[in-house]
């Protein structure tokens, strides 16, 4: 919008009028009248841009309304408009929410983190449901023992009001998970066949023998001894390129460990004395069944925290009627 310094908004009033000032007198704007939606569209996206001291912003926002035609209000009636609606603090807001899933989540023995905090409020911006299934999928993927209880406790009342104290305050300012996702769910549910489409069926099948050396490098002789070839997670690495990391949860530990420093953000790592330059778009999908044989096969919980997105697939009636029709 225009603006122009002899037109304020001064505040919202709790009736759903707008007071407002130009050249010093102040004008009721009430519902229904010609200007109203711009100035109501001005007043909310000043109260989004400053959400910590909503007032001095308002006091000194400004717009050119063209067909102006307000006519003065009586000094009395203008007192009572400015009775407004109390000014919400979304920066307190989010604070005290944090402060309760703090301790929420402290009787399940898990203190949640910066990078879980930073994808839950990416995620719960589409939707509160979102953020519920990433809190599931996260505590499914560790293994925890308190998985089916948390499940059952996010479902109430009082968590919810704490996602959106946290969901509301709006996108955060920066991202912190962009290399890791991992999709699990039992075999034939599609999965696989995803995550090959998108990394144009860049594929490494793991297994649990498989180390970071493994992972890293292909063996080859040149001319009779045995030489160093970059392998096909190396060459994504130095080239953006995604990859698929088919049944990720068998890899040893070490190997785990591994897949931690390379998705955390760095830019460049060291590998038996080499720097691999890791270029933007490279990105990690890690498909897995998390149940094998009734037991469970989990992920380490740092390096579930580096996962942008966690996607449990199951099979649906319509896709099983394929296996009959």
């Amino acid at each position: 919008m225009q603006i122009n310094n002899d037109f304020n908004i001064v505040r919202k009033a709790a009736s759903g009028n707008f007071v407002v000032n130009m050249n010093g007198t102040n004008f009721i704007i009430r519902p229904g009248m010609a200007n109203y939606n711009e100035v109501e569209n001005f007043y909310n996206e000043i109260k989004s841009i400053y959400p910590d001291s909503r007032d001095d912003a308002i006091v000194n926002g400004s717009v050119i309304i063209p067909d102006f035609t307000a006519t003065s209000a009586p000094k009395t009636e203008a007192e009572e408009a400015v009775k407004a609606e109390p000014v919400i603090d979304k920066a307190q807001v989010l604070k005290n929410s944090l402060e309760k899933m703090i301790n929420f989540f402290s009787e399940f023995s898990f203190a949640p983190s910066y990078r879980f905090i930073n994808t839950l409020a990416h995620v719960g911006n589409k939707s509160i449901k979102d953020s519920k299934n990433f809190i599931a999928n996260y505590f499914a993927l560790t293994d925890s023992p308190y998985v089916m209880e948390i499940k059952e406790k996010i479902k109430s009342a009082e968590f919810n009001e704490i996602l959106r104290g946290i969901c509301n305050y709006g996108e955060p300012a920066h991202t912190v998970n962009n290399r890791l996702k991992v999709y699990y769910g039992a075999a034939g549910t599609g999965k696989t066949t995803l995550a090959q489409s998108e990394t144009d069926n860049r594929c490494i099948v793991c297994n649990a023998s498989m180390l970071p050396a493994d992972l890293m490098e292909d063996f080859v002789f040149t001319d009779g001894h045995p030489d160093f070839n970059p392998s096909l997670l190396y060459d994504c690495m130095e080239k953006g390129l995604p990859i698929v990391l088919d049944e990720i949860n068998l890899l040893p530990f070490d190997s785990l460990r591994f897949l931690q420093g390379i998705t955390d953000g760095k830019n460049v790592v060291s590998y038996k004395n080499r720097e691999i330059h890791i270029k933007e778009g490279f990105q990690i999908i890690g498909t897995m069944n998390l149940t094998l044989g009734g037991a469970t096969y989990g992920l380490p919980e740092p390096l579930v925290d580096r996962c942008s997105e966690i996607r449990e697939f199951n099979l649906t009636a319509e896709q099983l009627m394929g296996a009959i029709m």
